[in-house]
């Protein structure tokens, strides 16, 4: 089976959305890809600001930023679509959005950035969200190295971006496939992480 999936990472320092466009290609078990288009989109001062504050906004604030930055990170995509042309090329979206904080006592894992309000945006299927079930399950939120290791990318071998590492979460997400491994979080069990907003198939 052949997935093309684009990926998405933020960071406010130095600033920018990374997004990268895989072609991920499973056969007897065995996963490969292939990086197609990649970019990164820094953020205006506006959007550096909003980010950098977020965690001291009120209750309601912080609900409008994270609609509006659905709809911003959706606005990206759909630049990113038009600019290397992949109009009907792409299967899904995994956008984890932009971490705001998170509590490992209290399990509360805070991503910026409303899922449904990119489908919105890009009227693509898109998976969020990765790592609630695994909080609410003790677990500390990390499945780099194994999801690395289903990639067949060796262990502390350069890799090109989280945001194709979040691609991948995403497509095994699709699949309904464990994405999230108890190994390397500590949860009680392995998790099959993201909500999955439909866009315009909703």
């Amino acid at each position: 089976m052949v997935y093309r999936a684009i990926g998405l990472q933020s960071d406010i320092s130095p600033g920018g959305l990374e997004i990268v466009f895989v072609e991920f290609q499973e056969q007897a078990g065995k996963w490969s890809f292939e990086v197609l288009h990649a970019d990164n989109y820094a953020y205006p001062e506006e959007w550096k600001n909003r980010l950098a504050n977020a965690a001291s906004l009120s209750a309601v604030d912080y609900q409008a930023l994270h609609a509006d930055y659905g709809q911003y990170t959706g606005q990206q995509v759909n630049r990113f679509i038009e600019q290397y042309k992949l109009q009907y090329k792409v299967a899904l979206i995994a956008s984890p959005g932009h971490t705001v904080f998170y509590s490992l006592c209290l399990k509360i894992p805070v991503q910026a950035g409303d899922g449904a309000a990119v489908a919105a945006a890009t009227h693509l299927p898109v998976v969020s969200d990765f790592f609630s079930v695994d909080h609410a399950m003790d677990g500390r939120e990390k499945s780099r190295d194994t999801v690395m290791q289903k990639l067949g990318i060796g262990q502390g071998a350069a890799v090109e971006s989280n945001a194709l590492l979040n691609a991948f979460m995403g497509v095994l997400r699709w699949r309904q496939e464990f994405n999230v491994f108890a190994a390397e979080t500590g949860a009680v069990r392995n998790s099959i992480g993201g909500a999955l907003w439909t866009g315009q198939d909703a």
